[in-house]
């Protein structure tokens, strides 16, 4: 449902405001404001006869991926997977850093290393 106004489902009035539109005059560009974008556009330009540099294989690599925000996005699967893995291992009786100092079990009540708690509500 729109918010257009009811004429009787005769849509000549659009057409008479797009022809009004139409009719108007276009105000000229003052010559001052196309003198300072054509010096800025050629202020951009590189200097002839010059060699484009190539980029470093690290800034090909980071583009090559996807940018900064999907290296940002793999070093964090990275560290969740290396995390998870981790806490894989204590059921085999490999100590995990997080479970150096002390010891618990997952059947303990009061375990929240790796996935231990998720084994209380049984």
């Amino acid at each position: 449902m729109t918010n257009t106004p009811n004429h009787n489902g005769d849509d000549a009035w659009i057409d008479g405001i797009l022809d009004d539109l139409a009719c108007m005059p276009v105000p000229e560009t003052p010559d001052d404001l196309m003198t300072c974008v054509m010096e800025d556009a050629f202020g951009m330009l590189p200097a002839p006869g010059g060699r484009v540099i190539p980029a470093p294989w690290w800034r090909q690599v980071v583009d090559g991926i996807g940018g900064w925000v999907a290296v940002g996005g793999l070093v964090t699967a990275a560290a969740t997977g290396f995390v998870v893995g981790l806490g894989g291992l204590d059921r085999v009786g490999v100590t995990t850093p997080w479970t150096m100092t002390y010891e618990t079990y997952y059947d303990s009540p009061g375990s929240l290393d790796a996935f231990g708690w998720d084994m209380e509500e049984g």
